[in-house]
């Protein structure tokens, strides 16, 4: 998952379950979720399987560790992005790649897991059931895609699963369970340091 723009015309209409659910979330101010997440490629026909931990901390900061089947981990304090691949046997250069956070391609993605509804622009929201939103975003605005949905849960207004649907087929789907809302989070959790002898590339 690319985890993080967009013209800065009129927002989406906003369904009232996911008023409910951005509200909620802006009032607790942080979300903390395991992870799961099944990338599919068409031109290999395959599928990989990935499962981590992602924390929120309101308004701009978020941090998506993957840790199985490998380490990576993407993280913004708001400001700067960091993507950060670790070595993979003792020895070896780990890498991490750093920009602006701003610069980062199509943040649909990440304004929907953290319940960011209003923020979404050029896209049209409709509900497909009780508790699946249809995303679409206008073309060219949200990197490569072309669709998105959403389902919430409706007894704890909480957002349990995304998946994107991508130009070309290739699709993700990410679902959230263990999900905690308000727990107390550090700005340094949100903040990359470098390691020693890592190769960085900043963009």
């Amino acid at each position: 998952l690319m985890i993080m723009g967009y013209a800065s015309s009129a927002s989406a209409a906003i369904p009232a379950l996911l008023e409910k659910v951005e509200k909620k979330y802006l009032e607790k101010k942080s979300l903390e979720a395991k992870f799961s997440q099944t990338q599919y490629q068409k031109l290999t026909k395959m599928e990989k399987n990935l499962s981590g931990v992602i924390s929120l901390k309101y308004p701009n900061k978020f941090r998506w560790e993957t840790l199985k089947p490998d380490q990576n981990l993407f993280v913004s304090d708001g400001k700067k992005f960091w993507s950060y691949t670790p070595p993979f046997m003792k020895g070896e250069q780990g890498q991490v790649i750093e920009k602006k956070t701003s610069e980062v391609q199509s943040q649909l993605a990440s304004l929907l897991l953290s319940a960011a509804f209003s923020k979404i622009k050029d896209a049209k929201i409709v509900a497909i059931s009780d508790s699946v939103f249809k995303v679409t975003p206008k073309k060219g605005t949200a990197g490569t895609v072309s669709q998105v949905e959403v389902e919430i849960d409706p007894k704890t207004a909480q957002i349990t699963r995304v998946k994107l649907e991508h130009d070309g087929g290739n699709r993700s789907e990410v679902k959230l369970s263990d999900i905690k809302l308000g727990e107390p989070m550090s700005d340094e959790m949100f903040r990359f340091v470098i390691p020693p002898g890592t190769e960085v590339i900043r963009e």
